[in-house]
């Protein structure tokens, strides 16, 4: 026997001396103490346990068999035990953990004759596997479930601080929304704004004090948390693009102060629900036009959203006519996407600066008069003045925009004097302004005085006189085709009988001048006098609106299939040969459909008297359908009817979504880093939609995941 064993018996019959234990000789006293193993407490119990199983010789073995034991089976069996006082063996495991009494662990096993059997049968048994267990893992599974009372604290205190970040990061999201809703600059009101709501919140109060766990002012986090707003509106957009059938894309320029232009893209589709149906246009941000291959990026995005099989319109316009890369990009949609017709919805807001195509002056002369226009309206002080003055201000002006375009020009031609004499003010009171309000009034008031101006002023005012009725029809009866032709051919024919009459026009324009007081000199080049360039230039101007009235009446053309919804004509069921026509008139979009199920549809639903009472227009028709849940019953109409709606054929849809991009300016003139500037614009571009989604429970959590997806930033994960 070991002497550690001698030891502890010794010391356990000193604990047990005087009382009436029973008197048991050392060897037993081991068995004794190994059953006694749950009594003993924690650090004596690791001690037997490191001290290991007792391994004595046994030589007198009680047996049937002259067989003896021999100490190499405690080799083999990593569990067997001995105890020479009995003769007999025991399991070490089973003595120290099992609750199950057997004859490894009450009176010992002396069968030396059946040992190897015995042997294997016991390990077999499911006591002794649990027993093995538990000597294995003893001590471990104490430790690990005090580690596991740690971890646990720790992930509650840990869980209980990202909450707490969460709510803070909730006003950083409301500041940022706020900011880039309303187009103001970020940085120090970004800052005074969360100072603000802290005056209402004492965790936020404390947040900025001693920011533990992220400055929550930091550039770095504003620019994360601007992106991560765009994004959760992005995935939003793509969401309802990808349930929608049909979508138009508009690629268009917009530029800053400094005429440095920014390449944006626009997705037009109807979004259908159970409540009705709402035709979208979604912002799909910016891109720097003098960056590489901005062809490659726009068509990078489509297929990122899934839009190309879906495109069935497409216009590319810039503000100073197309650049090479927007000309590229046509000729790739015309491949991936050949039903994507090339879209005229907006020619009639582009005369004006088609007009000017090619001719650098009237090109110089638009700019400047569109300069003059931003020159009040960027101080409350000049905008004082103009009131003060000429008791109007100057109509805001967008260079997609015809409409604004020609009030504009007509506003500077009808108070020139006015203007004259505001600008002088200011050039005469060069105390009282800045030197770059000095320049430009000094330069805006020669300008004015130049008879160059007031002729180009009478030009485009007789153009404007002559489609300004025109537009304003078309955008109250675009589903009437052949209105919108004859009225189209109407307007060019008064624009071309002016081209005659360029005297009548000259003796006018001569009249004026002499009122005004204006003069040019005369041209260096003797070869040619002033009226003769006008007379040119007259006669361009005039035959570049021909161009794109012409441009317009083709396109109209290809349109016949709208009057296939124009609930106006539902009464004219009648006459087959009229709907025969029209639907012919789809066969570039034939793939999308099947046509005799879409003329039995048509002429289900113009037949029916409550279809002519209850709809009036085709989103009016969608949405009855989608109420009434009878999309299924019409499902090529349906398609029609999210395809008429999906072109953007009106230009009253057209003239609103446009003066949209003017608030990208405010974006562009502070310049930031490209993908700061595409998520500012694209949340100020939907508003409407951030306003809906931040009133849906997960929007804080949708940005917050976002905000984390950008940078490793554990205090915001829970555990």
């Amino acid at each position: 026997m070991s002497l550690h064993w001698r030891k502890r018996i010794k010391r356990r019959r000193k604990q047990a001396s005087g009382s009436m234990a029973p008197k048991l000789n050392m060897e037993e006293d081991v068995i004794y103490t190994l059953k006694n193993f749950c009594n003993l407490d924690y650090q004596t119990q690791l001690d037997l346990i490191d001290q290991g199983r007792p391994m004595p010789e046994i030589r007198d073995v009680l047996s049937k068999s002259s067989r003896s034991f021999r100490t190499e089976w405690y080799a083999r069996k990593d569990w067997l035990c001995g105890c020479p006082a009995r003769s007999r063996l025991f399991c070490f495991p089973c003595l120290l953990f099992s609750t199950r009494d057997s004859v490894w662990t009450q009176n010992g096993y002396g069968d030396m004759k059946n040992l190897q059997r015995s042997l294997g049968k016991h390990e077999r048994s499911t006591s002794h596997i649990h027993s093995q267990i538990a000597l294995k893992t003893f001590g471990s599974s104490m430790i690990d479930s005090a580690a596991d009372e740690q971890h646990r604290l720790a992930v509650s205190i840990h869980n209980a601080k990202v909450k707490e970040n969460r709510e803070i990061l909730k006003h950083l999201i409301d500041a940022t929304c706020f900011l880039a809703k309303q187009g103001l600059p970020f940085g120090g009101n970004f800052v005074e704004l969360v100072r603000a709501f802290a005056e209402n919140d004492d965790n936020l109060a404390r947040h900025l004090e001693t920011p533990t766990a992220f400055s929550g002012t930091s550039d770095a986090i504003q620019k994360d948390l601007i992106e991560a707003v765009a994004d959760v509106i992005r995935s939003d957009i793509k969401k309802e693009i990808e349930a929608a059938p049909f979508v138009a894309l508009e690629v268009g320029e917009t530029t800053d102060d400094t005429d440095e232009a920014q390449i944006f893209m626009v997705l037009r589709y109807v979004a259908t629900s159970e409540i009705g149906c709402e035709v979208k246009r979604a912002f799909l941000g910016l891109k720097d036009r003098r960056a590489p291959a901005v062809d490659e990026d726009v068509l990078g995005v489509l297929e990122k959203y899934g839009c190309v099989q879906k495109l069935v319109a497409q216009t590319c316009e810039g503000t100073d006519g197309m650049s090479s890369d927007l000309k590229r990009l046509q000729d790739q949609l015309k491949d991936k996407a050949p039903e994507a017709m090339q879209c005229y919805a907006r020619k009639p807001n582009l005369v004006l600066w088609h007009s000017a195509k090619g001719m650098p002056a009237c090109r110089r002369f638009l700019k400047t008069a569109d300069g003059l226009g931003r020159f009040f309206t960027k101080s409350a002080k000049r905008s004082s003045l103009l009131d003060d003055v000429v008791r109007r201000r100057l109509p805001g002006a967008a260079p997609t925009r015809w409409s604004s375009n020609a009030t504009l020009l007509k506003a500077i031609g009808k108070y020139q004097v006015d203007l004259c004499a505001t600008l002088r003010i200011i050039s005469e009171n060069h105390h009282s302004w800045d030197c770059d309000t000095l320049l430009l009034a000094t330069g805006y008031d020669r300008w004015l005085s130049k008879a160059s101006t007031c002729f180009l002023l009478l030009v485009y005012e007789d153009v404007a006189t002559e489609t300004d009725a025109l537009f304003q029809g078309l955008q109250n009866k675009t589903m009437d085709v052949e209105y919108c032709r004859e009225r189209i051919r109407d307007t060019l024919g008064s624009v071309e009988r002016r081209r005659p009459k360029f005297d009548t026009f000259y003796e006018r324009f001569e009249q004026r001048c002499a009122t005004l007081g204006l003069g040019d000199p005369e041209p260096k080049n003797g070869h040619q006098s002033l009226r003769d360039e006008r007379k040119l230039m007259y006669d361009q101007i005039l035959d570049n609106a021909s161009v794109q009235m012409r441009t317009l009446l083709d396109h109209f053309g290809e349109l016949e299939f709208l009057e296939l919804v124009d609930c106006s004509k539902f009464s004219d069921v009648s006459q087959m040969c009229f709907y025969e026509s029209k639907v012919r008139s789809l066969s570039k979009y034939e793939r999308f459909f099947d046509f005799v199920r879409l003329k039995a549809d048509l002429v289900g639903l113009c037949s029916s008297q409550t279809v002519r009472n209850e709809c009036q227009t085709p989103e009016e028709l969608l949405s009855f359908l989608a109420k009434q849940d009878l999309i299924q019953t019409v499902p090529e109409a349906t398609k029609l009817l999210q395809l008429v709606l999906t072109l953007p054929t009106t230009t009253t849809s057209d003239e609103r979504s446009v003066s949209r991009s003017k608030r990208l300016e405010t974006f562009t003139r502070n310049r930031p880093d490209q993908g700061k500037l595409g998520s500012l614009a694209t949340i100020a571009m939907e508003t409407e939609r951030l306003t809906e989604l931040k009133q849906s429970e997960d929007f804080y959590n949708r940005v917050t995941e976002m905000f984390i997806q950008r940078g490793k930033r554990p205090d915001f994960i829970y555990k």
